[in-house]
């Protein structure tokens, strides 16, 4: 049973109205009190406090909470559960709690596979959860994140080895990397060309051709100029031209339309 609730203890209760769950600091251990907090759970429109309580006191009862078989799920609750990631991750694994919190809110399963990919941007399963949340655009969030890690070149490599080509190619406009290109080469040359020239619009000096040549092979004359109908902008172009002018193909035509080219 619950411990006896002070008579002034509606006054600070994070939940009132619903079925009481212990007062911290005293811990929960018993299956009789985390049924009570289920139930709380389950009745209250803020969980917040009672996430915070639970982190503090009961670290099982957290888990049950948030991600258990009876979690009340949906965004109010996933959004509380994301606070305190790092204890349920020890009482979990991430690998159990991040697909497990997008299953119980579809509504935020973007956010949970963000908060995902920026603690565990190497992690494989962030593969097939990205394929769950994003569909045809999978790749895009967690690839995103992983922008600065030095895992980004793997992460890459397993999504095209998925299919993921969407968002390779988004995840090269949004982090200016070549490395989504240069993985792009396996699925579509031509997706592989307009993610250098995306890469390009965002940091003219990304390294596509260098990327593009540990492919493709030494001569990627004939791939690189492919890249040259899909620049948008001068800066992309110049950036192109710096490391490109030993391809006499490629050099040629951006010396030919880059005056003609805005910005």
């Amino acid at each position: 049973m619950s411990p006896k609730r002070p008579k002034d203890d509606d006054a600070t209760d994070p939940f009132p109205g619903a079925p009481a769950a212990p007062s911290a600091p005293r811990a929960v251990d018993g299956r009789e009190e985390i049924e009570d907090i289920l139930r709380a759970a389950h009745a209250i429109e803020d969980p917040a406090p009672l996430y915070a309580m639970l982190a503090t006191t009961a670290a099982v009862a957290l888990a049950e909470v948030a991600c258990g078989a009876r979690a009340p799920g949906g965004p109010v609750h996933v959004r509380a559960a994301l606070a305190h990631v790092e204890l349920l991750e020890r009482q979990l694994t991430a690998r159990g709690v991040y697909p497990r919190l997008a299953e119980l809110a579809p509504e935020v399963a973007p956010e949970v596979l963000r908060v995902a990919a920026e603690r565990h941007p190497a992690a494989a399963w962030l593969v097939k959860l990205s394929r769950k949340v994003e569909g045809a655009a999978a790749g895009t969030i967690h690839l995103t994140a992983a922008g600065a890690h030095p895992s980004f070149a793997q992460g890459c490599a397993a999504h095209a080895e998925a299919g993921h080509s969407l968002g390779l190619l988004a995840a090269a406009a949004a982090t200016g990397r070549p490395e989504p290109a240069a993985a792009l080469l396996g699925l579509d040359v031509t997706l592989a060309a307009k993610a250098a020239s995306a890469a390009l619009t965002t940091r003219p000096s990304s390294a596509v051709v260098a990327h593009l040549a540990a492919v493709w092979g030494p001569e990627p004359d004939a791939l690189v100029v492919r890249v040259v109908s899909h620049l948008r902008t001068r800066s992309a172009a110049e950036g192109l031209l710096a490391q490109a002018r030993h391809l006499p193909h490629t050099s040629r035509l951006l010396r030919a339309v880059i005056p003609g080219m805005a910005g």
